[in-house]
């Protein structure tokens, strides 16, 4: 497993998986995760994310627990992310309250 991306490849690939959790990943998610990095970065992990199970996902964000999210600030960043692309759509509905709530368990 790599275990030396950066923060925003890290987030990357997290959103990526959260915005796949309830349907497929929707234009406007991709477009939001895509303008948060450069090109490379965003088809690289993208990449990565397209050829991991959904097991193999939740392993990658725990094994990145200790560097990106060992304290309550970091982990309030990485969810902050993630809560923006549920509200990217205008719609943030009750199962989406209820992933980050997963979220913050997993994490």
């Amino acid at each position: 497993m790599q275990t030396d991306w950066t923060y925003d490849e890290f987030s990357t690939f997290a959103m990526l998986y959260a915005a796949s959790v309830n349907a497929d990943v929707e234009p406007e998610d991709l477009a939001l995760i895509r303008q948060r990095v450069d090109e490379k970065t965003f088809q690289k992990m993208k990449a990565v994310f397209d050829e991991c199970s959904d097991i193999r996902c939740i392993d990658i964000l725990r094994a990145y627990h200790d560097r990106y999210m060992a304290d309550e600030a970091s982990r309030q960043r990485l969810l902050d992310d993630v809560r923006q692309l549920f509200e990217v759509d205008d719609k943030y509905t009750n199962f989406e309250r209820e992933l980050i709530h997963m979220f913050k368990m997993v994490l």
